[in-house]
């Protein structure tokens, strides 16, 4: 206490700058999302050396944006903001998969200890560690000052803290763990019993947060088990819960030994002092010597009192290290409860109760990222709508090309949000040609997939099984309507053919996985069978 007095009393304004610098990088951390975009809109609105005023000079450069013509520095700038907008893209879907995700694992209803839970337990054991540090630092700096002794104290009960609190915490996390595989295997061995066709306890590795509703079919125990981190055994471990109960038995162990070993050398010196006191004692050189039996008597006396109350302080001593050793190991049980009442053993659990967070709807999620969505549309809009409007006003000053002049002037049909709409379009057809791709391979993992050229077109066009319906049946439309070009269609014709493209709307909404020929070859015969 007197090093932390003389460190703010003589380093007053270094521990002032030193607190405000901590308070502001916790506060950044916090609220990075809101500060880093903050900051970006306002490094765009910077006069002269600010990203508007640089990027409205290249107001010539014109690039390919998912097949629309686009200014670079409209493509920069959007790129942008779009990092911060898709944070905030967020709909109910999201929360469903979040809901579904958590309870599927059985750990809807949990969250993660709260800041002040871990100062809390933090400040607990430190107090607790400072009881018997003290004790060990005599042992551990033998010779030093008591100030240096207080000092060494405070890092080792520092260090026990840390590691205390870590693994009780980790215990608890590995029991909750534990917990939910023999859940998992309690409920397969009963379905095993009642059904001899029940399939295998392995996980399916291919769940995460955006396919949780992929194995809705799949038995209770099987959903559990593929959402958790199991051995190729499927059963518990006990690793960091051995590694912490060795730990807290030796602290405490150590710690009372130590305790009662500093309290016997309390007595050895007081004993000893005593006995100097009476070696050195002045006698009167004209008293009296007293009898021998009175001194005799007079000193068992004096050691009787002393040996008695040497035990009453030797017992009630060791009851006192007995009861903090037992405090100490209660305090590191209830550490161990908290953990396992707290976070989570699910691998996607933490991402799904944190999009959850405090919404208790659907609605209520979507209306608040609604609002965020709107808020980071509007300030990039307003942003690119300064940048074309500079970029305006240098090309009619500094430019002659028409073709430039002309791309500026449409600048009105290139918005924030139609760059966000296009970069969605893009993402959904490669997700949805990923999902194709892996759905065949899963429902054909023995066929031999033949290498195939693809053109560069193809490449940045990829079709989905919908568009690539809609495009054959064109095709195959296109075929018989040209044989029967020469021909003038009578009103039962002309019937036919609205009959013809009804059913091939209807074929669009089908979600089959076909291959190209396949397709072809089903809509050739259903457009001449019904043209017969």
């Amino acid at each position: 206490m007197d090093f932390i007095s003389m460190l703010l009393n003589e380093y007053r304004t270094l521990v002032v700058l030193l607190l405000s610098m901590m308070a502001l990088i916790v506060i950044i951390t916090v609220w990075w999302e809101q500060v880093s975009f903050w900051w970006l809109n306002t490094w765009y609105a910077f006069p002269l050396i600010g990203k508007e005023s640089r990027l409205a000079k290249d107001y010539e450069t014109q690039v390919k944006n998912h097949d629309k013509e686009w200014l670079n520095s409209e493509v920069a700038l959007c790129a942008d903001f779009a990092a911060h907008y898709e944070k905030v893209n967020k709909d109910e879907e999201l929360f469903s998969k979040s809901q579904d995700y958590l309870g599927k694992v059985t750990e809807n209803g949990r969250n993660n200890l709260h800041i002040l839970g871990w100062i809390l337990i933090a400040a607990l054991v430190f107090v607790e560690a400072m009881g018997f540090s003290y004790v060990l630092s005599g042992f551990t700096i033998p010779g030093a000052s008591e100030k240096l002794q207080q000092q060494g104290a405070i890092g080792i009960a520092f260090i026990i803290s840390v590691l205390l609190v870590g693994l009780t915490h980790f215990t608890g996390h590995e029991l909750h763990a534990n917990s939910l595989i023999i859940k998992a295997k309690v409920w397969w061995k009963n379905a095993k019993n009642r059904d001899k066709t029940t399939s295998e306890l392995a996980p399916n590795t291919r769940i995460n947060l955006d396919k949780t509703f992929e194995d809705d079919d799949e038995p209770q125990y099987k959903q559990l088990i593929s959402r958790i981190s199991t051995n190729a055994e499927v059963k518990p471990r006990y690793l960091i819960t051995t590694i912490t109960v060795i730990a807290i038995i030796v602290i405490a162990v150590l710690a009372t030994y130590v305790r009662g070993q500093v309290l016997e050398k309390m007595h050895i010196d007081e004993v000893n002092i005593k006995q100097s006191g009476v070696v050195f004692q002045e006698q009167d050189p004209y008293a009296e010597a007293p009898p021998a039996i009175l001194v005799q008597e007079a000193k068992n006396a004096v050691d009787k009192a002393g040996d008695d109350v040497w035990e009453r302080e030797q017992k009630g001593g060791w009851g006192t290290f007995i009861f903090l050793a037992f405090l100490f190991i209660l305090l590191q049980i209830f550490g161990i409860l908290i953990g396992f009442k707290t976070g989570f053993a699910g691998k996607h659990s933490k991402d799904a109760r944190k999009e959850i967070g405090n919404f208790k709807s659907e609605r209520e999620f979507k209306t608040h990222y609604s609002r965020l969505k709107q808020q980071v549309a509007r300030v990039a809009q307003k942003r690119l709508t300064n940048l074309q409007q500079r970029m305006n006003q240098k090309a009619e000053v500094n430019c002659q090309d028409p073709k430039v002049l002309e791309m500026l002037e449409g600048c009105g049909r290139r918005s924030f949000l139609n760059y966000m709409d296009d970069l969605g379009n893009a993402e959904n057809k490669y997700t949805q040609s990923a999902r194709l791709r892996e759905h065949q391979g899963i429902h054909n993992p023995q066929e031999t997939i033949r290498p195939t050229v693809v053109t560069a077109n193809k490449v940045a066009n990829l079709e989905t099984p919908e568009s690539m319906e809609a495009r054959l049946q064109a095709e195959i439309l296109a075929e018989i309507n040209a044989k029967k070009a020469a021909k003038i269609e009578t009103p039962e014709q002309v019937e036919q053919r609205i009959r013809q493209e009804l059913l091939a709307e209807i074929a669009q909404q089908k979600k089959v996985a076909e291959t190209e020929e396949q397709m072809r070859e089903r809509l050739r015969k259903e457009l001449l069978g019904e043209l017969s």
